[in-house]
């Protein structure tokens, strides 16, 4: 039966991963890039002093490891059963280790880099463990009309951990370098605990061998073979838009360091009002998805974010970066919110994991190219970083283009319309 009540508390899984994630993002950069000449950075920050391609580069391991990972445990988390279930155990191991490898960044800052590389190394290992399982829990215990409100309601927890990340985050590295990367590791582990001992996972009606259910690549061969190409062109669409805002998530500290002239501090704190405005309008893209089509709402999302982002490339005050950010959540939520529930109701019942898991191959995908892409760019134009939001805005344009042909994937209560 579904609950609004179980969704709040996945949220809180949600909450505690995208924290940490938050957190990883804003300072790993500023960690890399600290003690460069030309890096503008925070006094007693000591790092180690790369470049923005480098950093671009080591900003997509996780994604990386993601892309190996993610997809594989979503589809083979599909196939098992144990007292546990089929999600929680991957959980119950992958979020202590993610805790003990977090901390261990601030650690072994301005130390030696290969102890600070083994620490981001198991973290990201971790994470990747038990992300697509918590994913997958959402659509076990909703059904399909209701997915975009779910998803809606999943992101809001998700955006409050955002602005956990950068708002607190942001008062806490004043206190202290490795304060925040503490409070991010032990909120994450409290509120994968509470999945734990809250959510009570389905049973599937007929558990399969593993050798007997299609797996990751047996789903992806069946889209591609489909004679409605919906479900490629909406892996597309998720690539390009996903380089779009992974411009922004990495750079935009360096961007508000280098170019506005802001502390480390300052600048990651300006990120909460992105996600403030996801925790807002999250709730409400998902009703609007509901009711008047998915598709429909991530592409005004679309637009908005791409025109946002070339606006971006103008900004030259803390007032228009206020004005940005906040506008920019409202559109990337309408695109985030309804994009998971597509690819869910476009997957038979029993492949949600390893849909799940084809989501995440072209998301990841997108954030191992598009760090490296954006900081290439940026180092061309002399370490510029506001070319970033032009390559940003271009990106949505392209995903605008794959998104239009799409005919499938609204809730599968809903009439189809002529799109």
């Amino acid at each position: 039966m579904f609950s609004y009540r179980r969704l709040l508390l996945l949220g809180f899984g949600f909450m505690g991963v995208s924290l940490l994630w938050g957190i990883y993002n804003a300072y790993v950069p500023i960690f890399l890039q600290a003690g460069r000449a030309d890096y503008s950075s925070t006094a007693g920050v000591i790092g180690f002093g790369m470049g923005a391609d480098t950093t671009g580069f080591i900003m997509t391991l996780d994604n990386i490891a993601a892309l190996f990972i993610l997809p594989f445990v979503g589809a083979y988390s599909d196939r098992i059963w144990t007292k546990f279930g089929r999600r929680k155990p991957f959980i119950m191991i992958g979020a202590p280790l993610a805790l003990v490898g977090f901390i261990g960044i601030p650690i072994f800052l301005g130390g030696s880099l290969l102890l600070f590389m083994g620490a981001i190394f198991v973290t990201l290992f971790a994470m990747d463990l038990f992300r697509t399982p918590v994913v997958s829990l959402m659509p076990d215990i909703t059904p399909s009309p209701k997915r975009s409100q779910a998803n809606g309601m999943i992101n809001l927890m998700g955006g409050i951990g955002g602005v956990l990340a950068f708002a607190i985050g942001g008062i806490l590295f004043k206190v202290s370098v490795g304060a925040p990367f503490y409070f991010g590791g032990i909120v994450m582990l409290i509120g994968c605990g509470i999945v734990l001992l809250f959510i009570k996972e389905p049973k599937p009606k007929s558990v399969e061998p593993v050798e007997g259910k299609p797996g990751l690549i047996g789903s992806f061969k069946t889209i591609i073979k489909d004679n409605d190409k919906s479900a490629l062109y909406l892996l597309g669409a998720i690539f390009f838009w996903f380089l779009g805002y992974n411009a922004l998530e990495v750079f935009f500290t360096s961007f508000a360091v280098n170019v506005l002239g802001v502390d480390s501090g300052e600048a990651t704190f300006l990120l909460a009002y992105f996600s403030l405005a996801i925790i807002i309008t999250a709730p409400i893209a998902g009703f609007i998805g509901g009711k008047v089509g998915r598709k429909r709402t991530m592409i005004v999302g679309i637009i908005a974010f791409a025109i946002l982002l070339a606006y971006g490339y103008t900004i030259t005050t803390i007032l228009q970066v206020k004005i940005m950010l906040p506008l920019s959540g409202i559109a990337w939520s309408m695109i985030l919110v309804n994009s998971l529930p597509m690819v869910l109701d476009m997957a038979p019942q029993d492949r949600l994991g390893a849909y799940t898991g084809l989501y995440y191959l072209a998301s990841q995908t997108s954030a191992i190219v598009g760090p490296v892409l954006s900081g290439k760019i940026i180092d061309i134009f002399h370490n510029d970083y506001r070319t970033a939001f032009i390559y940003g805005a271009v990106t949505l344009v392209i995903a605008l283009f794959f998104v239009l042909p799409i005919k499938r994937g609204e809730a599968l209560e809903m009439v189809s319309g002529k799109w």
